[in-house]
């Protein structure tokens, strides 16, 4: 009687566990290591600030976060942020970003090199910022 109770016990502890995992949701939206790259356009854009963050706990490393301007030859340059990267990038540089074809406003960081073709992109947002006597144009 006492191998049968606890054969029970066991059978409902499992029972309850598999109906708790089965019965979670996953989040359906997607993160951006599954977004579908044709929803997305690849276009130049430019490193205008890098924070760095101590973090106590990986023990004197930075977290760095890098703000960045887009739709460079664009009159109304949008911008955006990407906290926590793993990049060699600096103020000022160019790189990719990925730019979600329907809401412009969403946007990441795809990769650094510039082609030749989007370097004079970069180069004549940096020239019209210089004339307007900013540091980048477009970005407060």
């Amino acid at each position: 009687m006492k191998n049968l109770s606890k054969s029970i016990t066991r059978f409902l502890s499992i029972w309850v566990l598999l109906l708790l995992f089965s019965g979670c949701k996953h989040d359906v939206t997607p993160k951006y290591e599954d977004f579908d790259e044709d929803d997305f356009v690849l276009v130049p854009g430019v490193v205008t600030k890098i924070t760095r963050t101590p973090i106590h706990a990986r023990g004197g490393w930075y977290e760095y976060n890098v703000y960045y301007a887009y739709d460079l030859e664009s009159d109304t340059i949008l911008v955006g942020k990407e906290m926590d990267i793993d990049l060699a990038l600096n103020e000022g540089d160019g790189f990719y970003i990925f730019v979600h074809k329907k809401d412009k406003g969403i946007s990441f960081i795809a990769g650094s090199h510039l082609l030749p073709k989007d370097e004079k992109i970069l180069e004549r947002y940096l020239k019209k910022s210089k004339e307007n006597g900013v540091k980048y144009y477009g970005v407060e």
